[in-house]
């Protein structure tokens, strides 16, 4: 009896057993190892309405359709997730896994990202496409490891320019006494002050309302943001230098970033190179042309600064300074100085 009742719990788990592996044959193929598909949410601090917008959206929608079902971004802009100084945190923290973030927003924790934006460094596109695809350039980029970030991709918003209510600027000394709005940045705020202007450090959703309520008298900015933020509603006078480009990194989170396998991290980049180009051939060059010109519709004053000679003088300390502070960061430098 004993032996019969052994022989029937045999029987009983040798069923369940290939009843438990009958059942995972029948399941569809996984999209992953774990069987699920990676669900991410990319976060911009940025207006949906700019050209660096449909860049994301390229590259959103190219890794969602070439991973076979390995992963699903989820494009979420406007700042809708918070700003850019909420969201480094937020993936340094790993509460966040992709977002995007200029890189002034570093400043706060290194000085080796900020020097993309060194008044007068870099002039041009063709410039800044050398600046980021070259190894000095490269070598900068990586050291947001130290920082659990990963740097993934980039984007640009446009040529910064002086955009005020006061008067139209051409020479250092028309900056003096001007409050003007600065991105977060100890580099910008520096290089501001040696040209004369009252910097002040504001997040990019605060702009419109100080500007409407005159607690700032303009801004350093480029066209997208005078037309897709509507800044053109509370500025009077634009005056073109080219100060320096806006460049906006694509930033994942180093842990997630390695959680990921070789394939999908190499589409990933894949994406935003293949979206970068399309940025520079297509998007921007079109989105600057109907900015400027809505801008100039509704009764902008435009000018363009043609002696830039004073104003790189004035911030030459900047690049002394920084040049002493890393020997990636001089190299960089100088390595762009020889592009000029």
């Amino acid at each position: 009896m004993k032996r019969l009742k052994a022989l029937t719990a045999m029987i009983l788990v040798f069923v369940i057993v290939l009843t438990g592996c009958s059942g995972n044959k029948t399941q569809a193929p996984a999209a992953t190892d774990s069987g699920k598909t990676i669900e991410v949410t990319f976060a911009d601090y940025g207006s949906s309405k700019t050209a660096a917008a449909k860049e994301y959206t390229f590259a959103t929608e190219y890794i969602n359709k070439n991973s076979n079902g390995r992963l699903n971004v989820k494009y979420v802009p406007d700042a809708v997730l918070g700003n850019e100084t909420e969201m480094i945190q937020q993936l340094m923290d790993g509460t966040m896994k992709m977002a995007t973030l200029g890189t002034s927003t570093f400043s706060k924790f290194t000085d080796k990202l900020e020097v993309f934006q060194l008044p007068f460094l870099i002039t041009d596109y063709e410039k800044e496409a050398i600046a980021f695809t070259s190894p000095e350039g490269q070598a900068l980029l990586d050291t947001a490891e130290e920082l659990g970030l990963k740097i993934v991709g980039y984007s640009e918003n446009g040529l910064r320019h002086f955009a005020n209510n006061i008067k139209p600027i051409n020479k250092p000394e028309d900056l003096n006494g001007i409050i003007m709005r600065i991105v977060p940045s100890t580099m910008l705020q520096k290089s501001m002050e040696l040209l004369g202007a009252n910097p002040t450090p504001l997040n990019y959703g605060e702009i419109y309302t100080a500007l409407q309520n005159k607690v700032i008298d303009g801004e350093e900015t480029n066209f997208a943001t005078l037309y897709a933020m509507k800044h053109y509603e509370t500025i009077k006078y634009v005056s073109e230098i080219g100060m320096y480009p806006f460049p906006v990194l694509i930033v994942c989170n180093l842990d997630f970033w390695n959680s990921l396998s070789t394939e999908d991290q190499a589409l990933i980049t894949e994406a935003f190179d293949n979206g970068v180009d399309n940025l520079f051939t297509d998007y921007l060059p079109n989105y600057e042309a109907e900015a400027r010109a809505v801008c100039e519709n509704v009764g902008l004053e435009f000018n363009v600064i043609e002696d830039k000679a004073p104003f790189i003088e004035k911030v030459k300390p900047v690049y002394e300074e920084y040049k002493a502070k890393d020997p990636k960061i001089k190299a960089f430098i100088e390595m762009m100085e020889g592009l000029q």
